[in-house]
């Protein structure tokens, strides 16, 4: 058994160093395929480091050779997210994609030995699952690792890939063995029917003005690139959605350059005049002699010819002229890839899962705390707390002094209530950082928020003595200096501290806001500028109601309303704060006296209508009423932008009529907007209870499918022609809003419906929507 020694080469640079012996290894490895080449890493590995995403190379080296390489195998790491806000980690193979993977490559004669050195390795890294995706289903190379993991510490799993939507089998990759001339491939590995085709559209081509092919080079790379990229969302889009197209594409574009750049990449487009009717691309595996599809898009409106024939047949009979031995098709067993006399191998998944029966605790590879961090801080800005108090945690376990998670840690705890051990946190995070700003500032909002005003002052006044470099720390920490002084009755120390936060912010209006409302506590706030200052904090509370902070917001509202006893807006949105903390006495007289001063605001009427229905004392005939006017107010926040208020009044309104259609209607659409598509098949299923045969129910479901990827190409283009029929009834009745809502649904079931856009931009038109006119006329 040979001596196998393991190093790990995780950076670009060195990586970029080792090329002339991976490609040594490459071209002697009988086994490996194009996405274990130099050429094709090299890509994934940049791709990863702009995303900052985890990967290491283990390379093997044989005593017998000294400091030479004999084996190479690419992972990555990845974060994955638990339901509670943990992770576990998951180490894949690197550099997968739609092909049948070697998973490392090696000099032969070294296969065994590492393999088994691989295995041993790989077993003492810290992932909870290892994924080897698309291998071989034949006894190979990768099956030796497979092996050593048969223990008592290990489960293995297989599974298939079949799409759902067509049926399509991803565990086929099928191929052609290519002959040694384009005549012996028609005549020898085609049958008949398509020997004739192929003939008969190459002479179409060949005799025609009207119709070309074209190859991009150095000078036309960018325009052909574009072509195949915007058939393919043509293709796709309608069943992948718009963000995830884009997503795939920028990623596909970023690939093709990149291996176009090193000669590895072949891109054919056939044209109708200056109309392209189809486009592929192949990379080109020089070394193996092997051509892979990779990409390839079509106008699908084209009926007189079959641009995919045209365009794989072109691409083929290349192959041959240059002396490749391979056309490989990569995953998935269309029917179109075996015309081509295409043969199959067969792949599988395995996942291998550590079955960590002593120790329930999924282990966090120390390699992942970068990504950890950052799905834990996605967690914290959505105000998912438990989930980030969990992440955080993981993260300390492993490095229990990770300042970064430390100090969120911290500042979770704080919002979620759990004073000491916010204060455990913040005081770890000083003895590592004593001249943490930040953490002084975030320990001296924890005590005052305590009403621990003394020890609040005193962490304040340490932190200025750290002399903070930025203006926003130093504003921040005078500002709330200032308010532990005032609460203390420190009067005239609490009003310098809010003069120095202006002077250092003097745009500032919320500087200049607590300033007049310490002098008006004084009694030194001129009369005259009293009203104007009720009217700013007034303001002031509207953003922080917005922001959810409902208890400042509620201060800056009592404000104002002490400052102007008459100012019926702050009474409104005071209503409206206290109604969120369900306070609904406090509420009702809120409303009630902003009803005094402004009796014909129908919004305050709602509201008032509403706190009476909470409090179970609104009658039931007023009920009915309110419902109907909650959804006129949603379809006036959906009209504003303001999805969120809209929910708000649609709930209310279901809630006062349980048997409201329009309001579940309207309901269904925004929350599908929001991408929450559970909650929007949801309201129009109800829909669907309280009418069966509602039109407008059954294709919002099916826009929600089609979303998700569930809608068969079938479905799709039944109910992009319900929804055109709708949009033209809608239309026909001056319902506009809705005709233009129905006619987009069809564009985005069908993109390739003229004769709807159309009809949109009448529609637009009749409206008198300019801009969105013009947009979509060019479309």
């Amino acid at each position: 058994m040979e001596d196998i020694e393991i190093d790990i080469i995780d950076d670009f640079e060195m990586f970029q160093t080792i090329r002339n012996t991976w490609e040594s290894i490459y071209n002697a490895d009988h086994q490996a395929r194009f996405f274990s080449s130099w050429i094709w890493l090299s890509g994934v590995l940049k791709r990863y480091d702009q995303f900052h995403e985890s990967w290491f190379i283990l390379a093997a080296k044989s005593r017998s050779r000294g400091s030479e390489y004999v084996a190479f195998f690419p992972l990555y790491l990845t974060a994955l997210e638990n339901p509670d806000g943990s992770f576990h980690s998951e180490l894949v193979m690197a550099g997968v994609a739609d092909a049948d993977h070697v998973g490392f490559i090696c000099l032969p004669e070294y296969e065994i030995a590492v393999s088994s050195a691989f295995a041993a390795f790989l077993q003492q890294e810290e992932w909870w699952t290892f994924e080897l995706d698309n291998i071989a289903t034949i006894e190979g190379r990768i099956s030796l690792i497979l092996k050593e993991f048969l223990t008592e510490g290990f489960e293995l799993k297989e599974r298939c890939y079949v799409s759902d939507l067509d049926h399509i089998d991803n565990n086929i990759v099928p191929y052609i063995d290519l002959p040694g001339t384009w005549e012996q491939y028609l005549q020898t590995v085609v049958s008949s029917n398509t020997r004739h085709k192929i003939r008969r559209f190459f002479r179409k081509i060949e005799d025609s003005s009207e119709f070309h092919l074209t190859y991009a080079n150095a000078d036309n790379f960018e325009d052909h690139l574009e072509v195949l990229l915007e058939l393919w969302r043509s293709n796709w889009e309608s069943r992948k959605g718009a963000d995830q197209c884009q997503k795939i594409l920028d990623k596909i574009g970023h690939t093709l350059r990149h291996c176009f750049e090193h000669q590895a990449l072949s891109l054919s487009a056939l044209w109708q005049g200056e109309k392209p009717l189809g486009a592929i691309a192949n990379l080109l595996d020089w070394s193996h002699k092997t051509v892979l599809f990779l990409i390839g898009g079509r106008d699908d409106t084209v009926k007189d010819l079959a641009p995919g024939i045209i365009l794989h047949a072109d691409a083929i009979r290349d192959a041959i002229q240059k002396g490749f031995q391979v056309y490989d098709f990569l995953l998935g067993n269309e029917a179109y890839k075996f015309s081509f006399g295409a043969k199959e191998r067969r792949i599988k998944i395995v996942a291998i899962e550590r079955k960590h029966l002593l120790n329930p605790i999924q282990p966090l590879n120390i390699r992942l705390i970068p990504k950890a961090l950052q799905i834990a801080a996605s967690y914290q800005q959505t105000n998912q707390l438990s989930q980030a108090e969990q992440a955080y945690r993981q993260i300390l376990r492993v490095q229990p002094q990770y300042p970064e998670a430390l100090y969120n840690l911290g500042v979770v705890m704080h919002h979620q209530g759990d004073y000491p051990t916010a204060e455990e946190c913040f005081r770890s995070l000083l003895q590592l950082q004593p001249n943490d700003v930040r953490a002084w500032f975030s320990l001296g909002n924890l005590y005052q928020i305590q009403e621990q005003l003394l020890e609040a002052e005193k962490v304040y006044r340490q932190a200025l003595m750290l002399q903070p470099q930025s203006s926003n720390v130093a504003f921040a920490l005078y500002h709330n200096l200032g308010y532990a002084l005032q609460q203390q009755n420190k009067w005239d120390d609490a009003i310098a501290c809010y003069q120095t936060a202006r002077e250092l912010k003097p745009d500032s209006i919320e500087a200049e806001v607590i300033w007049a409302n310490a002098l008006y506590a004084q009694g030194t706030l001129p009369p005259e500028q009293q009203e104007h200052y009720a009217v700013i904090n007034a303001t002031l509370g509207n953003k922080r109601q917005q922001a959810g902070d409902l208890k400042v917001a509620i201060a800056y509202y009592q404000q104002a309303i002490t400052m102007n006893p008459e100012l019926a807006e702050a009474y409104y949105t005071l209503g409206r704060a206290l109604q969120k903390q369900e306070r609904w006495e406090d509420a009702i007289s809120a409303y009630q006296r902003a009803q005094e001063l402004q009796p014909e605001v129908r919004e305050i009427a709602v509201c008032l209508a509403n706190a009476f229905y909470a409090q179970g004392t609104l009658p039931l005939d007023q009920q009915v009423h309110y419902a109907t006017v909650n959804s006129e107010l949603g379809d006036e926040c959906q009209q504003m932008g303001d999805d969120n208020g809209a929910i708000e009044c649609y709930q209310q309104a279901i809630a006062m009529n349980p048997a409201l259609v329009e309001a579940y209607l309207a309901l269904g659409l925004v929350l599908q907007k929001q991408k929450r598509w559970e909650a929007a098949i949801a309201a129009y299923q109800k829909v669907q209870t309280l009418q069966p045969d509602n039109l407008q129910a059954e294709l919002g479901i099916a826009a929600v499918l089609h979303a998700q990827n569930k809608l068969s190409i079938e479905d799709q283009a039944r109910y992009a022609a319900l929804s055109y029929e709708l949009g033209n009834a809608q239309r026909q009745a001056g319902d506009l809003k809705s005709a233009i809502e129905s006619y987009r649904q069809a564009i985005t079931l069908r993109p390739d419906l003229v004769e709807v856009r159309n009809h949109l931009r009448l529609a637009l038109q009749d409206q008198g929507n300019v801009k969105i006119k013009v947009s979509c006329a060019k479309q």
